[in-house]
């Protein structure tokens, strides 16, 4: 496995090419960090394999929580409760980095989640229309998060631009139908966004995640894809992690290992950034063929680790 066990630049050097990808466990209560998630995390890191963690979304503000269980950095208050995380996990005594994810979900939320009319890019049944001060409070939102991410000790931060949340809401033509300069260009605001955060943290490792593929008519394509991760490159973004964007994170009519590979060959083609590549690798060398093969410059495993965190130790 001479290609997982090279150490690479995020940002930060991590010991390996495998991740451990943002993954919901829905364990919160009002958005703290309980025991529970606690020992979820503490568990996973002692996996010699991984030399980047990334921690589930948290959201930024109240009104963009996407489940009852979400975590969040959207109050001062929570930078305890994610010191006390990363406590945990850095007890493995081992050499990898953690960073976090942050979201907002848009109109993508469930209404027991919230108070309130969710809004998003365009209006729609139940969905308000963001105004220009909307974008402004959601934007300083953001900012805030990653600096109490920073403030809580974590690698970096990585921003969450996929899976049908509110900045990909405005990425995909199947949602943001505006007919202003953020309908025009629709990286507009999610670059402001990540612009506004670089600024405020510095040398702090910001990545991305984008929803570069909708796979639906009229939504985004692999182009759009490329496209956006070229822009985020030129933004400063650390590291480009590549996944589906509307209509999720699995893809319909594929389950072979690393079903958006095409995807992530066609945006490593594109730019120097580390390219992150995550969907139905089950092994490591389903990973280790992933990287020989030029599909990525690293490899997430999802589902088969949160399902054993012992995941190839034995073998």
């Amino acid at each position: 496995m001479e290609r997982i066990r090279q150490s690479i630049d995020v940002g930060v050097r991590i010991p390996s090419r495998i991740v451990m990808p943002p993954m919901a466990s829905e364990g919160s209560e009002d958005g703290r960090i309980e025991d529970s998630t606690i020992e979820f995390y503490k568990k996973h890191a002692e996996n010699p394999h991984f030399g980047l963690y990334i921690v589930e979304h948290n959201y930024v503000e109240r009104i963009g929580k996407a489940s009852p269980k979400q975590m969040s950095l959207a109050r001062d208050e929570d930078v305890e409760g994610h010191k006390r995380l990363l406590d945990a996990m850095r007890s493995a005594s081992r050499d990898f980095k953690v960073f976090v994810q942050i979201n907002h979900a848009g109109r993508k939320v469930k209404p027991e989640s919230i108070d309130g009319e969710p809004i998003g890019p365009s209006a729609e049944a139940g969905v308000r229309e963001m105004t220009a001060e909307d974008m402004l409070r959601v934007k300083d939102a953001f900012v805030s998060a990653a600096l109490r991410a920073q403030r809580a000790g974590y690698d970096g931060v990585e921003l969450h631009v996929a899976h049908g949340y509110l900045l990909n809401q405005f990425l995909s033509p199947l949602a943001n139908k505006r007919s202003d300069e953020y309908g025009e260009d629709r990286l507009l605001y999610p670059l402001e966004v990540f612009c506004a955060i670089k600024e405020a943290v510095g040398n702090f490792p910001v990545a991305v995640r984008i929803g570069g593929l909708d796979f639906e008519e009229g939504g985004t394509a692999i182009s759009d894809g490329v496209s956006a991760a070229k822009r985020f490159e030129e933004a400063g973004a650390s590291l480009i992690d590549m996944t589906g964007g509307m209509n999720g994170f699995t893809r319909p009519g594929h389950d072979e290992p690393g079903w958006f590979s095409d995807l992530t060959e066609a945006v490593k083609k594109e730019v120097e950034t580390p390219v992150l590549l995550t969907g139905g690798v089950k092994t490591c060398a389903d990973a280790e063929r992933l990287l020989k093969e030029g599909k990525a410059d690293l490899i997430g495993v999802g589902r088969a680790f949160l399902k054993d965190p012992r995941w190839e130790m034995d073998e």
